[in-house]
């Protein structure tokens, strides 16, 4: 699924316009999902004007900046089995578990919309099924995400950093 990102922001006369309209720079692919990072608020970096833009980066962060969020969307590929093998792109900090790397922890806050496909949600104690217009309220927990059907899926996700939460 391809995701217009359309960025406004404020032109050097104070008037609002438009200053990214299109595909994102910050496209990855890990082999059993695709990555388009759409948008990182780092306020250790404010730009009101947007004039950088965030989404390109070489390495994609799992984790937002502390008191920051990401907007991505992810396209789970199908019967995928394992892991993300190559990191090289992918920096997931300290947010996955050595011992069971398809389990992941941060410290977000995290709204994920199935946008089309299914999923599954692993948990600790137990899974659940997804299917599109389904929304997960993410909630720091350990968790890990599973495509086990015979189509892509879609899910646009909002990460907000949250020191509630880990």
């Amino acid at each position: 699924m391809s995701t217009r990102r359309v960025v406004t922001g404020n032109n050097e006369a104070g008037r609002s316009c438009f200053v990214h309209d299109g595909p994102t720079a910050g496209h990855v692919d890990l082999g059993v999902a695709v990555v388009d990072e759409l948008w990182i608020d780092d306020p250790a970096n404010p730009d009101p004007a947007a004039r950088v833009d965030p989404a390109t980066v070489a390495t994609i962060r799992l984790s937002p900046p502390v008191g920051g969020s990401v907007v991505r969307v992810l396209t789970f590929l199908p019967a995928r089995a394992g892991v993300v093998k190559d990191f090289s792109h992918y920096d997931t900090g300290d947010a996955v578990d050595a011992q069971n790397p398809d389990m992941h922890t941060t410290r977000t806050i995290d709204y994920g919309i199935v946008l089309s496909g299914e999923l599954d949600l692993e948990l600790d104690e137990g899974a659940v099924h997804l299917t599109a217009g389904d929304v997960v309220v993410q909630r720091g927990t350990r968790h890990a995400w599973h495509n086990r059907g015979a189509v892509p899926c879609t899910v646009a996700f909002v990460m907000i950093s949250s020191p509630n939460y880990r």
